[in-house]
């Protein structure tokens, strides 16, 4: 059985109804938020849900948005946003798929997260503040990683600088 067929399958199962769209892929709803599963039928691998065209993309917001998409990315495991398609806003989690995998925790997982780096772009994107919800020994790893990644650049340019 093809991936496309199995995660339409879950996805029905979920209690989704997915539309065909073609060789675009298949599109659900889920709490007023527009998904889109889009196959790649060369990898059958490869799993891609998007939340499309969260944002218009224009010359007047253009940096407001770059700043609120960088920060989201960083912000949200798994998930980017990128601008897609004639400058819109999208939300994408990718995945590659294993046999260990259970697809269906999986798939609530990615419209959880996937539903999160929504909410936080747009909360970016009007300048609001976003509670980091890291928890703390997170946190702590990231600024120790940091450190550590510092002190290595710190040597690097001491060690050119003797060459």
């Amino acid at each position: 059985m093809k991936q496309k067929e199995i995660v339409l399958g879950h996805l029905k199962s979920m209690g989704f109804d997915p539309v065909e769209l073609g060789s675009f892929g298949c599109a659900f709803n889920y709490e007023e938020i527009n998904y889109l599963y889009m196959p790649d039928e060369d990898d059958e691998n490869f799993l891609r849900i998007a939340i499309p065209h969260i944002f218009e993309v224009n010359d007047e917001n253009r940096v407001v948005v770059f700043d609120a998409m960088h920060d989201s990315s960083l912000l949200v495991k798994y998930a980017k946003v990128c601008i897609m398609y004639e400058g819109a806003v999208w939300a994408i989690y990718e995945h590659r798929l294993t046999s260990l995998d259970n697809l269906q925790e999986l798939l609530e997982h990615i419209i959880n997260v996937l539903e999160t780096t929504a909410h936080i772009f747009y909360k970016k994107v009007n300048g609001e503040e976003i509670v980091d919800y890291r928890n703390e020994s997170e946190q702590k790893f990231d600024d120790e990683l940091e450190e550590e990644l510092q002190k290595l650049l710190d040597n690097i340019e001491i060690e050119e600088e003797f060459n």
